[in-house]
């Protein structure tokens, strides 16, 4: 029997946007989404922009609130008097949160003190913890705003460990970065993962490197689910014609008409399908 830590249950989510015609119309942005994460694994969540991704982590991490549907959770630890949340997300400009005139000490260290409730110095943990994210201590004097872009994520990154959730968001990690930056943050993470008995959920448009780091895919298209499953299964025999298209569009095959003719397609498809 599967040990579920995370399970979504025909989960919709529904905006009002203001329509020139009529005032306002319901938009229906994700659509009766329903997958599970296995405690352990590693899912990742592949699509292009606007398919929903960041809608969907965000209702997972309670920023939104579903229209419709549930999320069934299984925590280990009870965090029902706890300020800081079993589910933390690591957005794609996180290291912005920082603030630019504060020194890493004092972010780290005020983490500390939001988790244990305690005014104290904690420099001995902060430290320990950049070692574990592979930081120089002498960042520890560094201020937000001298800090690289891969500095800001990392210092991101620790003051989410510091909280200990349970499970961690991902939110296109990868992006803006080289291949070299790119296999040092897959290994980060794998280390962190087993260090902190993290489970990961790994939101990226990069078929490429969810193919060597996810356990399982889940391809979303349009708000819903076009395929789900174990990786390398999925990968190797889709099913669904955006995932066949993903795939190609990986390998550089397909000319830009050829990726516009897919989706006037699969509107076409939809509205004869509706009619």
């Amino acid at each position: 029997m599967k040990d579920f830590i995370l399970k979504a249950e025909n989960v919709s989510y529904t905006v009002d946007k203001r329509n020139s015609f009529s005032g306002f119309e319901s938009v229906e942005i994700i659509k009766n989404i329903s997958f599970g994460i296995e405690r352990g694994n590693v899912l990742g969540i592949a699509g292009e922009s606007g398919s929903g991704k960041s809608t969907l982590a965000k209702i997972l991490t309670g920023i939104y609130s579903p229209s419709s549907g549930r999320i069934e959770t299984k925590f280990i630890k009870d965090w029902s008097n706890s300020q800081p949340k079993p589910i933390q997300i690591l957005f794609q400009n996180d290291g912005e949160l920082i603030n630019p005139f504060r020194k890493v000490k004092d972010v780290l260290n005020e983490a500390f003190e939001l988790k244990t409730g305690t005014k104290n110095n904690f420099s001995k943990d902060v430290n320990e913890l950049l070692n574990i994210l592979q930081l120089p201590q002498t960042i520890n004097e560094n201020k937000g705003s001298q800090l690289s872009g891969g500095e800001q994520q990392r210092i991101a990154l620790a003051r989410i460990l510091i909280i200990e959730p349970e499970l961690l968001i991902l939110d296109e990690p990868f992006s803006s970065q080289d291949v070299e930056s790119q296999l040092n943050l897959i290994n980060l993470i794998k280390k962190i993962k087993a260090d902190f008995n993290l489970n990961v959920i790994c939101i990226s448009h990069d078929l490429r490197i969810l193919r060597n780091f996810a356990d399982e895919i889940l391809i979303m298209f349009k708000g819903e689910i076009a395929e789900n499953g174990i990786t390398n299964v999925v990968f190797a025999n889709p099913k669904h014609d955006y995932t066949k298209f993903l795939l190609s569009a990986e390998s550089l095959s397909l000319s830009y008409n050829e990726i516009q003719s897919f989706h006037l397609k699969y509107e076409q498809d939809q509205r004869n399908k509706n009619s």
